[in-house]
């Protein structure tokens, strides 16, 4: 399991879902299910870009910020791009 991986499980339970002791896979679709808010995704961004020094695009999150799975893998993508 990766560290960034952990982080971004760490981030969405504690602070998306605020401890709450909903199970989720990593590849549950946080999107459909309605977890992820305009805030949330606010939330999500300025982690990642502060966490890694990415720079998030503004088309990024609707694309990408589908899982916990496809946040980690776009994060990798980007720090390979480097």
């Amino acid at each position: 399991m990766s560290d960034i991986l952990i982080k971004v499980r760490t981030l969405i339970h504690q602070d998306i879902l605020k401890g709450s002791h909903k199970t989720l896979s990593d590849d549950f679709n946080l999107i459909e299910s309605g977890i992820l808010s305009s805030l949330s995704i606010v939330r999500i961004v300025a982690f990642i870009e502060d966490t890694f020094d990415i720079d998030v695009d503004i088309s990024d999150p609707r694309k990408y910020f589908i899982s916990i799975n496809k946040i980690t893998d776009y994060i990798e993508n980007k720090l390979l791009e480097r």
